[in-house]
């Protein structure tokens, strides 16, 4: 599909693993101009996901080593995508951590960590996409990647979770109010069980029980998540806003 997204600058946080990775492959193969954040780089992994990408897709694909939970390197990210490309255009926060911890154990550490790295992240991202484009008075798209978890519940000893993704799902709809008559689309997309980095350690009964939560009775694969990604952030979407997009499989039908 052509999206539109030649000449366009696209930036992904958390774009070089699992979701991420697959969210970064649809836009490489739809022509975009990359700017991949990344916290980790174990093994230069990130960086030979990134050398992956531009061989295959033949496209400016550029990696920057950086936390969104902090303002100084939200900044650099930003300087980094308009020296490269001189514009930007679509915003994907991907980026985003998670742990089980029972609540009588939380501590105010992991209970703030978490935040930083969910609900502070997205802001300051959003934040600084819409102070670069509305001065501009330039269109632009942002999607934040929440969950089913920002509607309803998840397993035992996921408060930290769910209280995180319930936010952003706030954070997303109030963007839309506040940004969509001045040019700035925000949506929201909940994958449901995506193959990701974390599943690789599963057994094969583990994985297949996750499979059976879906109707569909298959797990999700970060490509085609990334496809729905890409949709609504290009100009075919053109009523989608400040939606809790369901891209789960059917685990929202309580099957």
């Amino acid at each position: 599909m052509d999206l539109g997204f030649k000449g366009k600058t696209v930036i992904i946080t958390g774009g070089t693993k699992g979701i991420g990775a697959g969210i970064t492959e649809v836009f490489a193969e739809e022509g975009a101009n990359l700017i991949i954040d990344y916290r980790s780089n174990r093994d230069n992994s990130s960086e030979n996901f990134i050398a992956e990408i531009v061989k295959k897709y033949n496209v400016e694909a550029y990696g920057i080593q950086a936390d969104v939970s902090i303002p100084e390197d939200i900044g650099r990210i930003f300087d980094f995508a308009e020296e490269k490309f001189g514009r930007i255009d679509v915003l994907i926060n991907n980026a985003g951590s998670g742990k089980t911890t029972m609540i009588e154990d939380i501590s105010l550490e992991e209970w703030n960590d978490a935040l930083a790295n969910n609900v502070t992240g997205q802001f300051l991202m959003c934040r600084e996409f819409a102070r670069r484009l509305l001065p501009q008075n330039k269109k632009g798209y942002i999607v934040n990647l929440l969950s089913k978890a920002s509607l309803t519940t998840t397993t035992k000893g996921r408060a930290c979770y769910v209280t995180n993704k319930a936010a952003e799902m706030g954070l997303t709809k109030q963007l839309a109010v506040d940004l969509g008559d001045r040019g700035i689309i925000c949506n929201g997309i909940m994958p449901g069980s995506v193959m990701n980095e974390l599943m690789k350690d599963y057994t094969p009964e583990q994985l297949e029980a996750r499979a059976q939560r879906s109707p569909i009775k298959r797990l999700g694969q970060p490509y085609e998540f990334g496809k729905m990604v890409a949709f609504l952030a290009s100009e075919q979407n053109t009523l989608s806003v400040g939606a809790p997009v369901d891209n789960t499989g059917g685990m929202m039908l309580g099957f």
